[in-house]
């Protein structure tokens, strides 16, 4: 029997998502609860491993076992005994072939700015703190040269090029949403290379402070040169917003920042 579910987690506490021995995780964390509640060894799957700090809200993930769980039951044990910072909001049975990355249509990733002169007590680690004046209007003329299949070897960590992996991706769509002090970028594409969405992150900064020319936004992708690109910016700012499937509805489990981004324009 496969299962599906959508989790949130606070990615402050845990080295990312996937299990290692450095400290804890969210994967070994999911993997040890279920292995109880279930009463037999249980391996997670999720459609995106986020990184030391990054956070999600609509993570989805998949798991085998020999019999079917009562799924509210499931939600409500295991939301039980997993740690505050995570927890999961929806459960549905999906076909045998159904692969939380590999069946994935679209990943959507929300990275929080907040811009202002001092930094917010309430806000905190939610959005990372910017205290430059920023104009978003270069910015918006600098996105299209993004979308769209590129190569993003200049916006990778270089490990990642010297390794000889393949660099492009597809980007869909970059949207920025003012929101007073507040601005979200909303990023939905096809996958992403690891620090990927930070560094497009920090080069999208850079535009919006004047520092980078929103045409030299293409040049940096075309010299396909970590270098030329901004800096990795902090983790804590960016969130796993969505996952797409034609076979997992989780019309029900939808987070509401991701309906209120949805309903904005950019």
């Amino acid at each position: 029997m496969k299962t599906a579910m959508t989790i949130e987690y606070e990615g402050g506490a845990y080295y990312g998502f996937q299990r290692q021995t450095a400290g804890p995780t969210v994967q070994g964390e999911l993997e040890r609860v279920l292995t109880t509640v279930l009463r037999q060894p249980i391996t997670v799957r999720c459609a995106g491993r986020t990184d030391t700090g990054v956070s999600a809200l609509g993570q989805v993930v998949h798991f085998v076992s020999d019999v079917a769980p009562e799924l509210d039951k499931l939600i409500y044990a295991v939301n039980s005994l997993l740690p505050f910072e995570i927890a999961v909001r929806h459960a549905a049975a999906v076909p045998d072939n159904f692969h939380a990355r590999f069946s994935c249509l679209a990943r959507e990733y929300v990275y929080m700015i907040y811009n202002a002169p001092f930094r917010s007590a309430t806000v905190g680690y939610k959005a990372l703190w910017v205290r430059d004046a920023l104009d978003w209007q270069p910015v918006k003329a600098a996105i299209p040269d993004l979308l769209g299949e590129k190569n993003f070897a200049a916006f990778t960590r270089m490990a990642v090029v010297k390794r000889g992996d393949k660099t492009h991706r597809r980007i869909e769509s970059i949207r920025i949403i003012e929101e007073g002090k507040r601005i979200y970028v909303h990023i939905r594409g096809s996958g992403f290379l690891h620090n990927m969405i930070r560094i497009i992150i920090g080069t999208l900064l850079d535009v919006a402070r004047g520092v980078t020319r929103p045409d030299q936004v293409a040049q940096i992708l075309a010299s396909g040169d970590r270098l030329t690109a901004g800096v990795t910016v902090k983790p804590h700012g960016l969130y796993f917003l969505h996952a797409e499937y034609a076979d997992y509805d989780q019309t029900a489990a939808q987070h509401d920042l991701r309906r209120v981004l949805l309903s904005k324009d950019a």
